[in-house]
């Protein structure tokens, strides 16, 4: 399997992903991507958008809206899935499995809550086909390679 990774990916966040790419034999390659952070030319038309947590989602919802909202016009306008990886966000006992339990999220700071941000995306979801996935930091690389179709489903 290759991958390409985007180039604005930052360096330090993304070591434990590259150490699984190495490990599991994928071979990857840096560029600046149209839509996402990463994709698989074997399957041109899956994306995977990663988040390091819920608040950056947040932010991209709220006040990065209209950058993150022509990046979800592209994605629509090439047919292509897009898949928003959100690394494990904690809140109390709490898990973020799907994407109905960012209702009950509260961030640290700011106004919005989980249920508006809940609502934003659920709208994307529909209208941009997009599917939210949430994974725990360990295993950013593994999902990421299932996503894009080199592991088991």
């Amino acid at each position: 399997m290759f991958v390409f990774l985007d180039s604005r990916e930052k360096p330090r966040a993304i070591t434990k992903i590259l150490k699984t790419f190495d490990l599991e034999g994928i071979e990857y390659e840096t560029n600046k991507l149209f839509v996402g952070d990463y994709m698989c030319p074997d399957n041109p038309l899956v994306y995977i958008d990663r988040k390091q947590n819920l608040t950056e989602m947040a932010q991209n919802a709220t006040s990065g809206h209209k950058r993150f909202k022509a990046e979800l016009e592209r994605t629509k306008r090439i047919g292509a899935k897009l898949y928003i990886l959100i690394e494990q966000d904690r809140f109390g006992d709490t898990e973020l499995k799907e994407l109905s339990d960012i209702i009950c999220w509260k961030p640290t700071y700011g106004q919005i809550c989980g249920e508006q941000i809940y609502r934003i995306l659920a709208s994307w979801a529909a209208k941009y086909n997009i599917e939210f996935v949430f994974c725990h930091k360990k295993d950013t690389g593994r999902e990421i390679i299932r996503l894009l179709g080199g592991g088991d489903d």
